[in-house]
């Protein structure tokens, strides 16, 4: 390897040795991971309690819908409050709350459902406190920490869940909420050590424009900004229905495996972890967000009608990997540019929004799902991702059309 490759991923990697970030990336895993072991359990437990799929469907619906709420909260604690101390109480309130649900009756399907859903949602109130201590403490070099801290949700997603399966096959519910604690306690031990490198406040240098925006009103918010949450809008919505209308889909494939389905996931991710590398040794300073995001939806559209072209569902596993590596870019530099933009003081609510578009963009993926029907599932995905093909990179690059000379006067 070159002087120049060892220097990039140097680069990479250098968030996890900086003593300013290691802890709490390392803190930002354990709970992740013991987040990803929720995820699995409890509806889990839902259903082999109830054998109901609405009450498994209900416990989904009802994570999603109360972490967009506690979201709003959390955004806003994040930048009040010192997010360190933060996150050390919300750790242990999702610890109790862990406890609270080995302590419920296993008849009591609805209670233990309702601690399930709160302990799910409960993650979103402290990740904007998550995210928002960590650019504000290394906003020199937010490109490498994005792709470093995004690196280490990914490997959560995957790992956390895959665990949380492990535990239940070989202890049961009991067991695998335990491990459960033990990796939030483990998160507030690591933290609890970091008291002694506080955030200080830094001078602002941020657009004015940022300083002043209204939450409710984006268009008073810069291009960028825009951009990247409108991506997140609809590639959320294009993920959401992906992933439901590939299970009848795979279901129906006569050479699939039982398996296929965790197979494409585990495909997905695996790329995403490709992607978000390459995308963190990478100089893309040269490379206009709002190209990037239109190239890049295009890509997203026909990867899915790619991963049908043929019913194969390895043809599926292989486009859901691509799709993985393709999101890398997109997902590492739109974060980095958008936390340059925003002052310290207003990072949690950025994030806060952030995720709660992420989860409408879901949410409609999901309404979508249901209204389709008796359509071929196929069909469906066909059409689907030639529209988004055509019509999304045609909205991104008129939503980022602005004239030269109104560029010119802002960054004066």
């Amino acid at each position: 390897m070159s002087d120049s490759g060892r220097s990039r991923g140097a680069r990479l990697v250098e968030p996890f040795r900086d003593v300013r970030s290691r802890r709490l990336l390392g803190a930002f895993l354990c709970s992740e991971l013991a987040d990803g072991i929720t995820f699995i359990v409890v509806p889990l437990a839902v259903y082999a309690v109830s054998n109901d799929l609405i009450a498994l469907a209900g416990t989904f619906l009802g994570r999603l819908l109360l972490a967009s709420a506690v979201a709003v909260a959390g955004g806003a604690v994040a930048d009040r409050w010192e997010r360190r101390r933060t996150l050390l109480v919300t750790y242990g309130v999702r610890a109790v709350l862990v406890v609270s649900l080995m302590l419920v009756p296993s008849d009591e399907v609805t209670v233990f459902a309702l601690v399930g859903v709160l302990l799910g949602a409960s993650g979103a109130f402290d990740n904007p406190s998550a995210e928002a201590s960590l650019r504000a403490v290394y906003r020199h070099d937010l490109q490498s920490l994005a792709a470093a801290r995004k690196t280490g949700k990914t490997l959560s997603s995957l790992v956390g869940p895959a665990l949380g399966g492990l535990f239940v096959g070989i202890g049961g519910m009991n067991f695998a909420l335990g491990v459960n604690i033990v990796m939030f306690v483990l998160a507030w031990l690591i933290l609890v050590g970091d008291v002694r490198h506080q955030v200080h406040r830094e001078r602002q240098t941020a657009d004015s424009l940022v300083r002043r925006m209204d939450w409710g009103v984006l268009r008073r918010a810069p291009r960028d900004l825009k951009l990247a949450f409108f991506s997140t809008l609809v590639a959320s919505f294009l993920v959401g229905l992906s992933t439901v209308v590939a299970v009848p889909y795979l279901d129906h494939l006569e050479r699939a495996p039982s398996g296929s389905y965790g197979y494409a996931i585990a495909a997905y991710s695996a790329g995403a972890l490709c992607g978000l590398w390459l995308a963190g040794i990478t100089t893309w300073e040269r490379v206009s967000l709002r190209v990037m995001l239109s190239i890049a939806n295009g890509v997203y559209g026909l990867l899915v009608v790619l991963s049908v072209a043929a019913p194969s569902w390895e043809l599926l596993a292989v486009a859901w990997f691509l799709w993985g590596l393709a999101f890398g870019p997109e997902d590492v530099v739109a974060d980095a540019r958008v936390a340059a933009l925003v002052p310290d003081d207003r990072l949690g609510r950025l994030y806060a929004w952030w995720s709660i578009i992420a989860r409408l963009g879901s949410a409609l993926a999901f309404g979508s799902a249901m209204l389709l029907g008796s359509l071929d599932e196929r069909a469906a995905l066909l059409l689907t991702g030639l529209a988004y093909a055509v019509v999304v990179p045609l909205l991104v690059l008129l939503l980022g059309g602005r004239r030269k000379r109104e560029v010119k006067a802002q960054n004066r």
